[in-house]
């Protein structure tokens, strides 16, 4: 794998480097067109490809002429995806990037003497360029097209059509050597931009991800968007994640990487049968800026389209996950990086979600999904009787809920344990495992366990509160709800009358000295929030925990521990000073 310059191969054809918006590392958002496709393919020798080729010019065309009527500056289709008719059609009937935008079309397959003809048909519409290789009979290429405006190296002279193509250099290792017996792979991996006065874009191809060592990373990571296009029905293997490791593990927020694959339960028709993959596309983009934005409204809205918040640790990243579904996603987002831009502009908040598309057979169109599902409404009831609750706060913002829950668990080791970053149903390790709770389309089976636990434990919660409680919650008995407000953030109850108070419940998992320990953090945390005494003293008295003993009994972990009043009750629990 060999990191090439854009503007190399550019320079040998007579062409100037374009001017993209996307690389323009001013304060203007930039506009993405990322399509996530319905996966019915074929694979042979001669490669894989859409195996409705009807359905899919048809869809794929109407993409293109959205991302060209909208003059989108950024363009996506995944590996193996884009027929080259439609590309062909489409820019010779002039829907094109406009100046200044990139298309990145993962296509179909082709055969080299096939990719010839296609330079040659294409002559008087486009330059088409690629890196020379010789024919290699019964073997197939995985493209990826390069699709801009450039006009001549010395400056002057109308504008003209370019593809640049880049072949994946490195086949995927499947049980039945696909790729590794059709396919041929090329060398260069292609960048735009310089990394100073520009910003930089690069692309993967699938299994590309196996060659990506640590200089190519080295190389590639500063102030850049790396894309990473596939058709992978495992991409959470580790072999497919270490490169944004690699990535990743430098210091600075300006490396982004979008990793775009086909939707979920892709249908590969292959020596006459027919196999469901049953895969999760894991399509997502990781970033770290200094701004991002991360309020319950931004979240809640992404949340809406179909992109979901996690918080990758290991890698101090936000992953942005996007919906299973085969749609078009059109999104507005902040540059990896600014440079020369004053402080009071310059905030990299991220990528917004502003439309999911879903594909309308009968008017032959993408159309704006208002009903796009995160699944949620299938597992709420799983709460019981807190279930109305906790789906009215999901609705609201999917944050208020899963703070709730996480409340009701006691998840809450950190006096900050809200907020996004630290909330643990949206913390994601290694192996990727979405578990939030209001997002539940992961179909790991300890994401699901997850889930349903945390769901259970809200019922328990509000079955105990109709039992009879310790005197400084007799009010709750009048009537309660779940809610979560950042004006109280370790609160998870509010009576009937406006009373907030915090309600945990700890299950059989906890011994009576780890359920104190529990109880003592919450009410560390009551003490360092509120303002006032009086306040820190009510918020302490309304906070119970109970857990379970050996017995199979509900217990309340010391009820009386803040209604004595031989004691000072604004102190924290863990003061060594303090009277126990």
């Amino acid at each position: 794998m060999q990191i090439y310059s854009i503007t190399q191969i550019l320079s040998d054809a007579g062409l100037a480097a374009p001017d993209l918006r996307v690389l323009n590392p001013n304060h203007e958002n930039y506009t993405a067109l990322l399509l996530q496709p319905e996966g019915d393919i074929e694979a042979d020798a001669n490669g894989v490809r859409n195996a409705d080729q009807v359905l899919a010019r048809r869809q794929y065309a109407a993409f293109l002429s959205q991302a060209a009527s909208e003059q989108t500056a950024v363009v996506v289709t995944p590996e193996y995806s884009m027929p080259w008719q439609v590309i062909e059609d489409s820019l010779q009937a002039g829907i094109a990037p406009a100046e200044g935008a990139l298309w990145v079309l993962g296509c179909e397959s082709i055969t080299i003497g096939n990719l010839n003809a296609f330079r040659d048909r294409m002559a008087n519409t486009a330059s088409v360029l690629y890196e020379p290789l010789a024919p290699q009979p019964g073997r197939f290429l995985d493209p990826v097209l390069y699709v801009f405006p450039s006009g001549p190296a010395q400056g002057y002279g109308n504008l003209r059509l370019v593809i640049v193509v880049q072949f994946k250099t490195s086949p995927m290792g499947d049980a039945g050597h696909f790729e590794i017996n059709g396919l041929q792979t090329g060398n260069r991996i292609y960048y735009f931009g310089n990394g100073t006065t520009q910003l930089r874009l690069a692309t993967l191809i699938c299994s590309d991800a196996f060659a990506f060592l640590d200089a190519h990373a080295n190389e590639l990571y500063h102030r850049t968007l790396l894309i990473h296009i596939q058709l992978n029905k495992a991409p959470r293997h580790a072999q497919y994640r270490r490169y944004r490791e690699k990535l990743l593990q430098y210091e600075g927020d300006e490396t982004e990487v979008l990793c775009l694959n086909w939707a979920k339960e892709v249908n590969e028709r292959s020596e006459g049968q027919r196999t469901c993959w049953h895969h999760l596309p894991c399509s997502a983009w990781y970033l770290r800026p200094d701004w991002f934005a991360d309020d319950d409204e931004t979240v809640a809205e992404n949340h809406k389209n179909g992109l979901y918040y996690t918080w990758l640790n290991d890698s101090r990243c936000r992953a942005l996950f996007f919906t299973y579904i085969p749609a078009i996603f059109t999104i507005t987002a902040s540059k990896v990086a600014h440079h020369g831009v004053v402080a009071a502009l310059s905030r990299r908040r991220g990528p917004i979600l502003n439309s999911t598309r879903v594909w309308d057979d009968a008017s032959g169109q993408w159309v704006v999904s208002n009903a796009v599902t995160d699944g949620f409404a299938a597992i709420v009831a799983e709460s019981g009787n807190a279930s109305a609750d906790i789906q009215a706060l999901a609705s609201a913002s999917p944050l208020r809920a899963e703070r709730t829950l996480a409340l009701c668990a006691g998840q809450i080791s950190q006096s900050d344990w809200f907020s996004p970053k630290k909330l643990d149903s949206c913390l994601i390790g290694t192996t990727e495992v979405m578990r939030r709770i209001t997002a539940c389309q992961d179909t790991d089976e300890g994401a699901r366990q997850f889930r349903t636990k945390r769901l259970r434990t809200a019922h328990r919660v509000a079955s105990i509160l109709t039992t009879q409680l310790p005197a400084a919650l007799a009010d709750l008995q009048s009537g309660f709800r779940f809610d979560w407000s950042s004006q109280s953030p370790h609160t998870n109850i509010i009576s009937s009358a406006d009373r907030r108070a915090t309600a945990i419940y700890l299950g059989d998992e906890h011994t009576p000295e780890t359920a104190y320990s529990v109880a003592a953090k919450a009410a560390d945390h009551i003490g360092e929030w509120e303002t006032t005494p009086d306040a820190i003293i009510e918020g302490r008295q309304r906070l119970h925990v109970w857990y379970r003993d050996n017995q199979g009994n509900d217990v309340p972990c010391n009820p009386d521990r803040y209604v004595q009043y031989d004691e000072i009750h604004t102190e924290s629990p863990f003061d060594i000073t303090r009277s126990k």
